[in-house]
């Protein structure tokens, strides 16, 4: 009776083809912040240029008991 060894050695030539985000894929998360940090300028922006007008309180005189 012979018992064969699994052969469990990875070869490059299987793997698939990785690209240059597939090697550095720290980018996609500084590629959110970047999105993230534009999405809440162009907000900020939008809302100081339509803020609504400002409206005088009105005093009251005290009263007097």
């Amino acid at each position: 009776m012979t018992t064969s060894i699994p052969n469990n050695t990875s070869s490059n030539d299987a793997a698939p083809a990785v690209g240059f985000f597939g090697r550095r894929p720290w980018l996609f998360v500084v590629a959110a912040f970047v999105v993230l940090i534009s999405a809440w300028s162009v907000l900020f922006y939008i809302a100081m240029n339509n803020q609504p007008e400002s409206v005088p309180l009105k005093h009251l005189e005290q009263i007097k008991p």
